[in-house]
């Protein structure tokens, strides 16, 4: 395989994730505190939009969970780009909640089958082309998103009004669109051979089973600050008005983290870096209860950043190698307990926050669940160790 070939292929699915998780997204984070002082949403309805953006992204998990054809996922992948970019321009042509709604729930979707899909083939193409089994570069994307997001928020956010805001959006996702569609691989050819072993795994293990409660864990420590962060930030009087640049700093820690994280786990083990990153994700929401200044929310930002990003990267990575035939399988079955913390939680703060009057509350239950997270984490390497165990011992 060429180098060169293989650039364009990592720059066609980072830029997909942009497009589709990013865009799709990542767009609305800092559009709230635009959406709230020009339409006076309260924070209930603030927290459903993302609620309704996340189960479309937990239902999107869960068909990909029942679909083995190769060709197929090729199709929902690039439908997903195209969706991506509709249900984000849409969202400037309407002023209807219920509308509103159905767009964010029709954008989780596209966000799953960027996720999920493009990381699974992507998978299966590194493996069949020989390359090292690692998402860091893929996931990357993310934090590109972010960064593009907060940028193209502070550009616009003057001279437009909040509906074309979301149009320019749709519009920056339509030009990336054309370079992550043409650069891509086919994937259909990218099929593994099955063996009779079926994979390498159980999927119905206790192991994955309690992976997938501290992945729920997990899910709950992203979302809530990835919903609320800008409008957190611009609460402050010492930051009213710089939430733009709190987000920005999100993204930039997040982008080159997949692969350091990568790095971490060749030379100190795969569990010591998951605990790592539980536990950064954990200080960073303790940050922003504990200090209100502008280096406190900016530090607690650079550790989020980073750490969010290693958990999704390293986790979905990790059942993909023990699953190679069908990676995307084992992802989504992960991911169905991530998206559905992503639907629970921000409806449970952004409610807290408005009878409360602040996010502080919230942010205490999300911390205690990230602590919680690091027990489930514990208990699920337990597990592992003690199936490999038996299977080291059972006759062949």
């Amino acid at each position: 395989m060429k180098p060169k070939e293989t650039m364009k292929v990592l720059a066609a699915s980072v830029i997909a994730v942009v497009v589709m998780v990013g865009i799709a997204r990542f767009s609305y984070t800092p559009m709230i505190p635009e959406m709230v002082a020009a339409l006076g949403l309260s924070k209930s309805v603030v927290g459903m939009l993302a609620t309704v953006n996340y189960a479309g992204y937990l239902t999107g998990a869960l068909l990909i969970t029942r679909i083995s054809d190769l060709g197929l996922k090729v199709r929902l992948y690039q439908l997903g780009l195209v969706v991506a970019v509709i249900s984000t321009i849409l969202m400037g042509y309407t002023t209807n909640v219920w509308l509103w709604f159905v767009l964010r729930f029709i954008s989780g979707l596209s966000t799953s089958a960027g996720m999920l899909l493009g990381a699974g083939l992507l998978m299966s193409w590194l493996i069949k082309n020989n390359q090292k089994s690692e998402l860091g570069v893929f996931f990357s994307g993310i934090g590109l998103g972010i960064v593009l997001t907060a940028v193209v928020a502070e550009l616009i956010k003057e001279p437009f009004t909040w509906d074309q805001q979301w149009v320019i959006y749709g519009l920056v996702a339509l030009v990336l669109l054309v370079p992550a569609w043409s650069w891509m691989p086919d994937y259909r050819a990218c099929a593994l051979p099955r063996t009779a072993g079926g994979g390498g795994g159980d999927e119905r293990s206790r192991f994955i089973r309690i992976l997938q409660l501290a992945y729920f864990c997990a899910g709950v420590g992203y979302v809530v600050t990835a919903t609320f962060l800008v409008a957190i930030a611009e609460s402050m009087p010492r930051l009213s008005g710089d939430g733009w640049l709190i987000w920005l700093i999100a993204g930039l820690a997040a982008t080159p983290a997949c692969w350091l994280w990568d790095v971490f786990s060749r030379r100190w083990g795969q569990w010591l870096a998951l605990y790592l990153a539980y536990t950064l994700n954990a200080v960073s929401i303790l940050m922003l209860i504990v200090n209100a200044s502008m280096a406190g929310v900016m530090l607690s930002a650079v550790i989020y950043g980073a750490s969010f990003i290693g958990i999704v990267s390293m986790m979905l990575a990790m059942v993909g190698r023990v699953f190679p035939e069908n990676p995307s399988r084992p992802m989504s079955r992960l991911t169905f307990s991530y998206g559905l913390a992503q639907m629970l939680a921000p409806a449970v703060v952004g409610y807290l926050a408005d009878v409360e009057g602040d996010y502080t509350s919230g942010l205490w239950l999300t911390l205690i669940v990230m602590a919680l997270g690091v027990v489930m984490l514990h208990l699920a390497r337990k597990a592992e160790q003690r199936e490999q165990g038996s299977a080291a011992l059972s006759p062949e």
